[in-house]
């Protein structure tokens, strides 16, 4: 049996219904329950004891509600009944009087001082009051246990999906039913918790695939580099000494980048604040690199006045450095490095006159081990953690980093750093 009422409570919610609202409507169902069943059953106690009058004080009864719904004079009253009659009515009251008298001498529940027909009534009364209690009590208890079934079968749903999931089955999912909003909301909630532990979990599939990827390709110049040493197919020259220490040194700016990156990630990443120029701190980055760009053939060069803020200067070196190695990378023969203070904010902007990077892209960049061109080697290329760097460093200063399309026909990069620190 489907009730009506909570299909009218979900139509005045549109669609979905609060707990409380449910509880609320049952218990006022409930009360109105009761309240009506109290008065079906004392109308019918007063009917029953309305039909014991005689037959003329009922008309009477009738005529007289009769003339007083219609405003008109109240009929008189019937004459009283005859000798006969009320012999027979004295005898029936005083057989009713001994009756009670022996109830209470057995330790019964009426007084002496009620009449017979008082004593009926009550009686009529209780009678009825009892019943109406236990039909409502049967009521209540259905009610009750529909709505547990409501209730809980949501929650037991949720409830098994969380013990599989538990159990390592991430694809597991609530079912989200219609009904009660709060307990919608916990699947969705629970849905969402369950899809964002297996996104992260591919995630952390994926990087430990390109860490042990990452990590292989120096270990393996360098292993064969030092077969071929101890072989002596290559002499043991300084040449082949740097190049060994080219490697090791890459693998070591490598192992420093995860280890950056997993301290930010995990909230751990400690920064050293303090008063810093960043147009300072740029300029020095800009001056270490211009060897580097001449030898490219690109014009490296820095535009912006003094801007001060409260940062890690060691961490915003690392930031500028990796932001404009991109930038080499991928320029063709300009390089533009600028600093923008704006009163609450500090912006580092990177402009090249590369291929630019599409739309679609500007978020990808920042993950860790992308590369938009893939078939650059990885030592012009790099490793794929400069700019995952770059936003997990801005990150933890409480800024951000972001890609667009730059006035000179290629990529801008872009670091937001608060001028003072957030608390």
């Amino acid at each position: 049996m489907r009730w009506a009422w909570p299909h009218a409570v979900r139509r005045l919610s549109g669609g979905g219904t609060s707990l409380a609202l449910t509880l609320l409507a049952s218990m006022l169902l409930l009360v109105a329950l009761s309240v009506g069943l109290t008065f079906a059953f004392s109308n019918l106690a007063v009917r029953r004891e309305v039909e014991r009058l005689p037959p003329e004080v009922q008309a009477y009864l009738r005529a007289r509600q009769e003339a007083e719904r219609k405003g008109e004079p109240l009929p008189r009253l019937p004459p009283p009944p005859s000798r006969a009659h009320s012999e027979r009515a004295a005898e029936a009251e005083a057989a009713d009087a001994r009756r009670n008298d022996a109830r209470r001498n057995r330790g019964g529940h009426f007084p002496a001082v009620l009449s017979p027909r008082t004593q009926s009534f009550v009686r009529d009364v209780q009678r009825s009051l009892v019943q109406g209690g236990l039909v409502a009590a049967g009521l209540a208890a259905l009610l009750s246990l529909l709505i547990a079934r409501r209730v809980s079968g949501p929650l037991s749903a949720v409830a098994q999906a969380a013990n599989r999931l538990a159990q390592g089955d991430l694809g597991s999912r609530a079912p989200v039913r219609r009904g009660d909003r709060e307990v919608a909301d916990l699947a969705r909630a629970f849905n969402e918790m369950a899809a964002n532990l297996q996104t992260l979990e591919r995630e952390r599939q994926q990087a430990v695939a390109d860490i042990a990827h990452e990590l292989r390709t120096p270990i393996a110049v360098m292993q064969a580099r030092l077969d071929a040493l101890e072989d002596g197919v290559y002499p043991l020259d300084t040449g082949q000494i740097e190049l060994l220490s080219t490697q090791t040194q890459l693998l070591t700016r490598l192992v420093g980048d995860l280890r950056t990156l997993t301290l930010a990630d995990a909230g751990r990443l400690g920064l050293n604040l303090r008063p810093t120029d960043l147009t300072a701190l740029a300029e020095k980055v800009v001056r270490d690199l211009k060897d580097r760009a001449a030898a490219r053939g690109v014009a490296l060069q820095l535009q912006g006045p003094a801007a001060p803020l409260h940062a890690d200067p060691d961490r915003l070196r690392q930031v500028t450095l990796n932001l404009v190695e991109n930038a080499l990378v991928h320029s063709r023969s300009r390089v533009d490095v600028r600093v923008e203070p704006g009163g609450e904010v500090v912006r580092l902007h990177v402009d090249d006159d590369g291929p630019g990077i599409p739309p679609a892209s500007r978020e990808a960049v920042f993950t860790r081990f992308t590369r938009l061109d893939e078939s650059r080697s990885r030592h012009t290329g790099g490793s794929g953690l400069g700019l995952s760097i770059v936003r997990a460093l801005a990150g933890a200063h409480g800024g951000g980093a972001s890609a667009e399309a730059s006035p000179l026909g290629g990529a801008r990069l872009t670091v937001t750093l608060p001028a003072r620190p957030s608390p």
